[in-house]
C-alpha cells in the first residue's frame, strides 16, 4: 500500500512538472525594440520621443533607447549596437538622410526589421526597411508657401523677397520643406527667396546666423521670414529683439509648439504649419502588425494642420509642448 502511494506521488509530481514545462513553453517571449533617437534639441523632439516610448511600453515591448544628441556618427554606432545585441526590431529617427545603406544592410543580414520615423533616408533600396512613419515635409513646405501666396495675392507689389532659415543640411525636412515652399510660391513670379541661412533646427544657432545677417544689412527689402522650424523662428525673433529692431515681416514657421502658437495668438507671427509629434500610436500599431504577419504600407503619414491669422485662433486646442 505504501509503495502504491509513493508511485502515485511520483506520478503526480511528474505530471505537475510536465504542466509547468508546457506553460513555460507557451509563455510569450519578451520582444525587444531598439529605438535610435536623433536628439532632444527641442520640445517637439522630446514629445515625439515620449510618445513613441510610452506607446511601445503600453504594448509590453522592452525598449532599448539611445539618444545620439544630433551626432550622426554616434547614431550609426547606436544602430550597430542594436544589431550586435540582436534586438527584434529597430526604430530609427535618422539625423541625416545619407550613409545608412551599409548599416541597414547589416540589419537585413541579421534579419532585424527597421522602421524609419520622422525624417527619411536617401536610398533606392526599399527592401532595407519596413516603412516610413512621419509627416509629409514637402506638403508642409507647400502649406507655408500657400499662405504666402494667398497673403500677397491682392497686393500690388512688384517683388516679394523671402528670407529662408533652413534646417540641417542633408536632412529630408530641410530639403523637402524648401522644395515644397519654392514649388508653391513659384506660381507667383514676384515671390523669390533672396536670402538664406542655416540654423540646424536649433534656436541659438539660428539667432547667431540671423544676427550676422542683420549686421550685414541683409534684411533690407525682405517681406517674408520663412523658417523650417519653431526653434529657429524663435532664435530669429531673439536676434531682432537684441538688435532692438521692429518685426516688420510676414512670418511663417513650421512645428506648432506652444510658444509659437502663443505668439500667433498675440499676432506677432502670421502662420504656423503643424508638424505633429504624436506618432507613437502609429509606430506601436505598425510594430504589432509586423509581428502579427500583416501587410504594412510603404509610407504611413501623420496628420498635420495649419494655424494662421486667417482662422479663428480661439479654436486652437491647448499645446503641451
Amino acid at each position: 500500500m505504501k509503495k502504491i502511494k509513493v508511485i502515485l506521488l511520483i506520478c503526480f509530481c511528474l505530471l505537475l512538472t510536465g504542466c509547468q514545462k508546457e506553460e513555460s513553453a507557451e509563455a510569450p517571449r519578451e520582444i525587444t525594440i531598439g529605438f535610435a533617437q536623433a536628439g532632444t534639441e527641442s520640445n517637439w523632439r522630446k514629445v515625439q520621443n515620449q510618445s513613441i516610448t510610452d506607446e511601445l511600453e503600453k504594448q509590453n515591448y522592452q525598449v532599448m533607447y539611445r539618444n545620439s544628441f544630433s551626432d550622426p556618427k554616434q547614431q550609426f554606432q547606436d544602430v550597430m549596437t542594436f544589431i550586435a545585441y540582436q534586438v527584434d526590431l529597430i526604430i530609427l529617427s535618422p539625423i541625416q538622410e545619407i550613409g545608412w545603406e551599409p548599416i541597414l544592410e547589416e540589419a537585413k543580414e541579421a534579419k532585424i526589421p527597421v522602421i524609419i520615423v520622422d525624417r527619411n533616408i536617401a536610398t533606392n533600396r526599399s527592401d532595407l526597411f519596413l516603412t516610413h512613419i512621419g509627416s509629409s515635409f514637402k506638403a508642409q513646405g507647400g502649406r507655408a508657401g500657400l499662405y504666402v501666396t494667398n497673403h500677397f495675392q491682392k497686393m500690388e507689389k512688384e517683388a516679394i523677397d523671402v528670407f529662408e532659415i533652413k534646417g540641417t543640411e542633408n536632412t529630408s525636412p530641410t530639403r523637402l520643406r524648401h522644395d515644397g515652399f519654392t514649388e508653391t510660391v513659384g506660381r507667383d513670379p514676384r515671390i523669390q527667396i533672396t536670402q538664406t541661412i542655416t540654423g540646424d533646427f536649433i534656436r541659438l544657432k539660428a539667432k547667431e546666423e540671423f544676427s550676422k545677417a542683420i549686421d550685414a544689412g541683409k534684411l533690407e527689402g525682405i517681406d517674408v521670414l520663412y523658417s523650417h522650424n519653431d526653434e529657429m523662428t524663435l532664435g530669429a525673433l531673439d536676434a531682432l529683439e537684441e538688435h532692438k529692431l521692429e518685426n516688420k515681416f510676414v512670418i511663417v514657421s513650421i512645428d506648432a509648439q506652444k510658444e509659437m502658437i502663443d505668439l500667433l495668438k498675440q499676432r506677432k507671427i502670421n502662420c504656423v504649419v503643424e508638424c505633429n509629434p504624436f506618432m507613437g500610436e502609429l509606430v506601436a500599431n505598425t510594430v504589432m502588425r509586423y509581428f502579427a504577419g500583416k501587410t504594412i504600407s510603404e509610407d504611413i503619414y501623420v496628420s498635420d494642420t495649419v494655424f494662421s491669422d486667417q482662422n479663428s485662433l480661439s479654436t486652437i486646442p491647448p499645446r503641451n509642448y
